[in-house]
């Protein structure tokens, strides 16, 4: 399984103290450099995150001036064009995504996406978290916009 990341998934489960959901759920997880860069400027949440694993693993893309190409033709940032020419260059499994446009884009290239909401849903099907809930609770209370309709599908769907 070959999982890539765009920066958003990580920095937000980061945020609430739950990054390591992604290593539960599936195993490890590939950010190319321009996340790496992204996450680890500033005083981020998720730099900790980053120096404390080593599931977490750091490529180039082979190509960079694909992501330069799409950058200019999407407007996307550079991380989101990192993860979607490294999920198409790696042929992956899934590609986390949160941004609705990268989302777009990236379905539009054929790539299955996921985002932080389907990752805490995988995490509660596979028994690795008692309850969706909180962490919606938490990730709304640090900032992260959830639409009410959104909120409560995914309590629907995890019963809960």
């Amino acid at each position: 399984m070959i999982i890539v990341s765009d920066t958003t998934p990580l920095s937000e489960l980061a945020k609430v103290g739950q990054v390591a959901l992604l290593q539960g759920v599936f195993g490890q997880v590939i950010i190319p450099k321009e996340v790496h860069d992204e996450l680890t400027k500033g005083n981020h949440p998720a730099i900790v995150a980053l120096q404390a694993v080593d599931w977490i693993e750091v490529r180039s893309v082979s190509d960079s001036q694909k992501v330069s190409t799409l950058r200019t033709q999407t407007q996307l940032g550079l991380g989101e064009c990192g993860a979607i020419i490294l999920a198409e260059e790696l042929g992956a499994t899934r590609l986390l995504l949160d941004d609705q446009e990268a989302r777009t884009e990236a379905l539009s290239r054929n790539l299955p996406v996921i985002g932080t909401v389907g990752v805490l849903l995988l995490a509660k099907r596979r028994g690795l978290i008692p309850s969706v809930r909180q962490i919606l609770d938490d990730l709304i209370a640090q900032g992260t916009y959830i639409s009410q309709k959104l909120y409560q599908d995914v309590l629907t769907q995890a019963q809960e």
